[in-house]
């Protein structure tokens, strides 16, 4: 199953869908998507995701689930709602420490149709070093297992991003 990533706002609520081998191509459409509509003047209730057809989640994607969660909880006190979530995806939202983070329901509300994220993107328009620092970072600050497990990923992206700002 090709990756792909549905989002829609309803009202308060916001609707998301992953399917397929999520990585990090998309993620930063749907972390503009999804940030613009948390900051928005509007009051949100809840945000509510569907992974139920995700075969894999990179570490990207799992971060992003942890950054959109910090963002939620700031605004409303309230947690992401995981939908429908597959073992496969369990086991890896339970290694890396983010299950403890959402809340996990096997029924949720009803998903409205929902309008594809990044249709047509291709793997070099996505997430920028700065993008993976962040999700990364999120990751990291769960746990000192965690902190590890990205120590290398994270030294490196910090590497880049200053290589990049220096003259020369």
């Amino acid at each position: 199953m090709e990756e792909a990533l549905f989002a829609r706002a309803v009202d308060d609520r916001l609707f998301i869908r992953a399917t397929g081998h999520v990585t990090a191509a998309l993620c930063p459409l749907l972390k503009a998507k999804c940030f613009a509509r948390l900051e928005d003047s509007a009051p949100i209730s809840g945000i509510f995701m569907d992974l139920a057809h995700c075969e894999y989640m990179d570490s990207t994607f799992l971060g992003l689930i942890v950054g959109l969660t910090k963002k939620l909880m700031a605004k409303t006190g309230k947690k992401i709602t995981l939908v429908a979530t597959n073992d496969n995806c369990i086991g890896l939202l339970k290694t890396i420490g983010v299950l403890g983070l959402v809340e996990s329901v096997r029924e949720g509300p009803d998903f409205p149709e929902l309008e594809g994220i990044g249709e047509g993107a291709k793997p070099s328009d996505g997430a920028s070093a700065e993008f993976l620092l962040d999700a990364h970072e999120e990751l990291a600050a769960i746990s000192d297992s965690n902190r590890a497990r990205f120590l290398a990923l994270n030294t490196l992206l910090r590497e880049s991003i200053e290589n990049r700002k220096e003259p020369g």
